[in-house]
């Protein structure tokens, strides 16, 4: 028995059919929301399998795959273009060990004044021998000199035989005479005006 008083809803009688005035709930009070969640998965199940399998044949999607594969297909002067290029040799510039030394030009040498036979010789004898003085003047005039005197050594005693000459003028004269008659001492003296050669000791 409830606690209540009794009021005038409570005047039904008890066998009657009625259940009252509130309606049955069609899901019961306990149940949670489990089979919305499995339904709601389920649906995203089928739609994500249809993405799949069916978009593709159906073409969508088919142009944004598509592109790169044109552009790089037909561009094929962009790809040259990106290929590295050969940079060009640089000049190779001659190490100092291969670079020709410059030959030097030759001083050209003067010529040679030749000998003036047309001065005049002396030919003095110191050798004490007889005749000496004159045969050294017959071989110089052989040999196209002039000879201006013939005579003694009057000068201190020579140990060789010696010719003379004054100034460098006289020197190619005294030096062709020395050639010519075996006489290695040739020596520069004021003394003497004309190459003055000097029959020594030893003389041949």
């Amino acid at each position: 028995m409830s606690q209540y008083p009794r009021d005038e809803f409570d005047k039904v009688p008890e066998t009657s059919t009625r259940q009252g005035v509130h309606r049955e709930r069609l899901i019961p009070a306990r149940s949670s929301g489990v089979g919305l969640i499995i339904t709601v998965g389920v649906l995203a199940l089928l739609v994500g399998l249809a993405a799949y399998f069916v978009l593709p044949r159906l073409g969508i999607g088919a142009d944004s795959s598509a592109s790169p594969g044109v552009s790089e297909s037909t561009n094929p002067a962009a790809e040259e273009s990106q290929e590295p290029q050969e940079s060009p040799s640089p000049s190779v510039s001659p190490s100092p060990a291969e670079t020709p030394t410059p030959t030097p030009t030759p001083t050209p040498t003067p010529e040679a004044v030749p000998a003036d036979k047309t001065q005049p010789v002396v030919v003095l004898n110191a050798s004490g021998i007889s005749g000496l003085g004159a045969g050294i003047s017959g071989r110089i005039g052989a040999d196209g000199w002039t000879t201006a005197q013939v005579g003694n050594w009057a000068g201190a005693p020579l140990q060789t035989s010696v010719i003379f000459y004054n100034g460098e003028a006289q020197r190619v004269n005294a030096e062709e005479l020395s050639a010519l008659l075996g006489i290695p001492t040739i020596t520069d003296s004021p003394e003497f005006s004309f190459v003055t050669v000097v029959a020594g000791p030893g003389f041949q």
